[in-house]
Parts: C-alpha cells; sequence; structure tokens
C-alpha cells in the first residue's frame, strides 16, 4: 500500500478494508473526495480508525494541494474529531462558518418566537371580536375602561384626565 511507508510493517487488512484504502485521494483531489473518502473509512474502519488514517494521508497528500481545503471540509472533520492545521485565511474563514452556523440557530429560534407572539396576538383579537358580536354591552364597558387605561398612560391622556373622572380602585 503506498500509504504506509517502507519502514512501517503493513498490517492486514479485510478485503473491504483494502478496498477503503485503494481510493486514497491524491494530491488534485478536492475537499468534497477527501470528505467522501473519510466517510467510506469510517465504515470500514470505525471513527477512530478512519481519523487516524485519514490524518496520514491529509499530512501526505492534502495539505499540498490548496484546493483539498474548504471550511466545510473543515467543519466536518471537527465533527469527527480532527482539527486541521490551517494557515491564517483558512482559520479566518472557518471562525467565520462556525459563527455563522451557531448565528443560524439563534436566527430560528426568534423565527419561531415570532410565530408565538403573532400567534398570541392573533388569538387575543378573535376572543374579543367574539365577546364583541356575542356580548356588546359588556364589550363595550370593557373597551371604556381599556381606552381610558391608555390615555392615563399617555402625558397628553394625564393632562386631558384632570378635569374628568378616575379610574375606581
Amino acid at each position: 500500500m503506498g500509504l504506509f511507508g517502507q519502514n512501517t510493517a503493513s498490517p492486514n487488512f479485510s478485503t473491504q478494508q483494502r478496498l477503503c484504502l485503494a481510493s486514497v485521494p491524491t494530491t488534485n483531489t478536492t475537499a468534497g473526495g477527501w470528505q467522501q473518502w473519510h466517510q467510506s473509512l469510517v465504515k470500514c474502519f470505525g471513527r477512530a480508525g478512519a481519523n487516524d488514517i485519514w490524518m496520514i494521508a491529509w499530512e501526505r497528500y492534502g495539505r499540498r494541494n490548496p484546493n483539498a481545503f474548504s471550511t466545510s471540509l473543515a467543519q466536518y472533520m471537527q465533527g469527527q474529531g480532527v482539527t486541521l492545521t490551517t494557515t491564517g485565511g483558512e482559520s479566518l474563514a472557518l471562525a467565520g462558518a462556525n459563527f455563522m452556523s451557531s448565528v443560524g440557530g439563534y436566527f430560528n429560534f426568534m423565527k419561531i418566537l415570532n410565530i408565538v407572539v403573532v400567534g398570541g396576538i392573533a388569538v387575543g383579537f378573535l376572543m374579543l371580536l367574539y365577546n364583541l358580536i356575542m356580548n356588546p354591552e359588556k364589550a363595550k364597558k370593557t373597551l371604556g375602561v381599556v381606552t381610558e387605561g391608555a390615555m392615563l398612560a399617555t402625558p397628553a391622556g394625564r393632562v386631558a384626565s384632570v378635569g374628568t373622572k378616575s379610574l375606581p380602585q
């Protein structure tokens, strides 16, 4: 096998494992190819074994190819427990991608929160509409108290309410 050096004793591999090792990426392989190869290694060797073999090949063939690194590959490998050594620009791009991944979860939460708030407002409006239709006298009194309370909440309303009746305590 070309992946293991001449000085090391080559371990005994099963036929399936030999097939996984036969497709070692080259110096021309893209980031997607490296990721696919790691996924096939995981099936053959398990995660820990795949990580070890993948790193041997990456150090030998992957670092030479500038097209082999991508932020998606680095994020995938981080998820697998492998941290790739990166240049300054690659580190900056990876940090930005990780930040956007975490912020994306925040925006999904805010979308759900907005739906809940709008739904609550809609239910309140429908309850008010139901009261207006089913019990117009009670609704008129309720709206009078709400309107008077809203007037008192503004500075202009407080000035205007000096000469009018106040809310019962």
